[in-house]
Order: structure tokens, then sequence, then C-alpha cells
């Protein structure tokens, strides 16, 4: 153990020259490739890294376009709905407008009617108050007058019943 504390001459020189030529080989045969085989590799990396930054700034691009598209994309949506919901209030507004035109003229239809048959039902009514009251007439008076004499009595005092009363007023004549 004493020997690997004290520096031997022999030895120093054998290992230095045994390390520089080791050194002079490895150059010569190892390191130049190992070397080239290192920078090749460097720049392999540095070529797929500027690829990927490449890449990604692309992809960056594509998003941004892909981003700005949806919102157009949505922004035309949002207007057809909104194009949509007025078409359809204008056309519920039509329907109901429709609906109550409608209705106003079966209102109206109806109303005519009802009073063409009031109308009827009083000039019914007042031909068979006529007609009973003359043959109440022809009864009283035992055929003292004619058949068309008494019509135009019966025709008359209704008249100026009419013309007295006018809530007994029985027909639109």
């Amino acid at each position: 153990m004493e020997a690997l504390i004290k520096p031997e001459i022999g030895l120093m020189f054998w290992t230095i020259a045994c390390f520089v030529l080791l050194a002079l080989l490895l150059s010569r045969t190892a390191w130049r490739p190992l070397l080239q085989a290192v920078e090749e590799r460097e720049r392999a990396i540095k070529h797929d890294r500027h690829t990927a930054e490449t890449a990604r700034a692309e992809a960056e691009k594509l998003k941004a376009e892909l981003d700005a598209k949806l919102a157009e994309l949505k922004a035309e949506i949002s207007s057809r709905m909104d194009e949509a919901r007025l078409s359809a209030e204008r056309e519920k507004d039509l329907l109901i407008e429709e609906a109550r035109k409608s209705a106003g003229v079966i209102i109206e239809s109806s109303r005519r009617e009802i009073e063409a048959q009031k109308n009827e039902a009083a000039r019914d009514l007042k031909n068979k108050v006529a007609e009973l009251s003359v043959l109440a007439a022809e009864r009283i008076l035992l055929h003292q007058l004619d058949h068309r004499a008494n019509t135009d009595l019966a025709s008359k005092y209704l008249a100026e019943l009419e013309k007295e009363r006018p809530e007994l007023k029985l027909g639109g004549n």
C-alpha cells in the first residue's frame, strides 16, 4: 500500500505513455465516428424540433381558423334562429288574424241568419194571430163579412195595435 502513496517514475512514465497511446488510438478509430454520430444526432434533434415547431405553428393557425369558422357558424345559426322565430311569430299573428276574421264573418252571418229567422217567425206569428183573429171574428159574426174582408180587418187592427204599442211589434214590416 505504501507503493501507491509513493510515486515511481517508471510506473508514471508507462502509465502516461499508455494513456497517450490509447488516446491517439481512440481518437483515430472511435472518437471521430462517435463525434460524427453525436453531431448527426444533434442535427436530427434540431431538425425534429424545427419540424415540431412548424407543425405546432401550423396547428395553432388551423385552430385559429377553425375557431373563426366556428364563431361564424354560431353567428349564422343565431341569425337563422332569429329569422325563424320572427317568421314563426309573423305566421302565428297571421293565423290568429285570419281566425279572428273568420270568426267575425261567422258571427255576422249567424246574426243575420238569427235576425232573418226572427223576422220570419214574427211574420208567421203575425199571420197566425191574424188568422186566429179572423177565425174568432168569423165565429162571432157568423158569416156577416166575407173572408177577405175579415183578413183586411185583422191586418188593420194589428197595424193600429202596433202603432199604439210599439213594444208589441210582431214583424219587420
